[in-house]
């Protein structure tokens, strides 16, 4: 009979608790290199667990799911709400509020 290896928490559970303590959105990497001090998940010990848990941030950031994206790499929990540094929920870089995507461009133009 083989020895079994003991189980860590999964990485998910560890990514909630990392990101529940940090109470603010944080870098894919930041996480990752939060989860690995932590020490609580055996299934990081590949070669590449940054990439490992940015592929479960992804993957948990649809509908649905525990996590939420804020930003290009940066990631918060989905029932906690996104806070920038001064207290103001945070928004994309690349979309303002108030501008118009390309399609709604597009459709406005077209319509005129």
């Amino acid at each position: 009979m083989a020895k079994q290896k003991p189980k860590g928490e999964s990485a998910r559970e560890v990514t909630r608790d990392v990101l529940r303590q940090a109470g603010e959105p944080l870098h894919s990497k930041e996480i990752a290199k939060r989860v690995l001090a932590s020490g609580r998940c055996r299934s990081l010990s590949g070669k590449t667990p940054e990439a490992s848990v940015a592929a479960l941030l992804a993957v948990g950031s649809k509908p649905g799911g525990p996590f939420k994206r804020v930003d290009k790499g940066i990631f918060t929990l989905a029932d906690q709400p996104a806070q920038s540094g001064n207290g103001e929920a945070a928004q994309p870089a690349d979309r303002k509020a108030g501008s118009k995507g390309k399609r709604e461009q597009q459709a406005a133009t077209q319509s005129a």
